[in-house]
């Protein structure tokens, strides 16, 4: 479960420098700022700790269905490979389970992006520098690249033998190191009308209407 910080003695608040400062030394404001940081952060996490359950749940039900099912013809399945469909009888729920391998780029990939910008040089192809740039952009955030554009640019022939190091360098450096399972789970009024994806990601779900027992205030905000 997510734990949050330990709490200061009664009577006193942590400052950011570690320190403990009386409460009557704080400021009501930034008491009250503090006591609502807690109370949210402690709701958010306690969310997130609802959501591992779930997940756990989840994998579970699961695999206990498919090992259901594949009694029925005398064989027994070990570990979660592979993905699935399973859909309500009606056919208006759905739920997926989708396994996806985990990759990381290796060191090796410095040797591949030197050999390429070597041959690069001597060709002078802006067609071919504008999609080796874009194979070795970098995520702007992660600062991570594409497995997907490098396993593109792979696909590429060329006639060098400092190519096929490159190519070979490329493969070593893409390593699968393990694995991250999916749910989604859909829903549609008529089985023939498109799926609609129940949104698991907190900032594409839509906010409850207010409550009707909410303050006036609340309710205008």
């Amino acid at each position: 479960m997510t734990e949050l910080p330990t709490a200061p003695p009664p009577g006193y608040l942590e400052d950011a420098q570690g320190r403990l400062v009386p409460e009557k030394m704080v400021r009501p404001h930034e008491l009250q700022r503090d006591a609502l940081v807690r109370d949210l952060v402690g709701r958010i996490a306690g969310a997130r700790d609802q959501m591992a359950l779930l997940k756990r749940d989840l994998l579970a039900d699961i695999a206990a269905h498919i090992q259901l099912v594949a009694e029925a013809y005398d064989v027994r399945i070990t570990g979660t490979n592979g993905n699935v469909s399973l859909a309500s009888y009606d056919g208006r729920l759905k739920v997926e389970r989708d396994i996806a391998e985990r990759v990381q780029i290796g060191e090796q990939i410095q040797a591949a992006e030197a050999l390429i910008r070597e041959i690069l040089d001597e060709i002078a192809d802006p067609t071919a520098k504008a999609i080796v740039d874009r194979a070795f952009r970098r995520n702007r955030k992660t600062g991570e690249l594409s497995p997907a554009r490098l396993i593109d640019l792979i696909s590429v022939q060329l006639d060098d033998e400092r190519w096929e190091r490159a190519v070979a360098a490329i493969r070593d450096a893409i390593q699968t190191v393990g694995t991250v399972t999916y749910f989604r789970a859909y829903r549609r009024d008529q089985p023939d009308q498109p799926w609609q994806m129940i949104p698991l990601d907190f900032s594409a779900i839509a906010p409850a209407p207010p409550s009707s027992d909410a303050p006036a205030h609340d309710l205008a905000a």
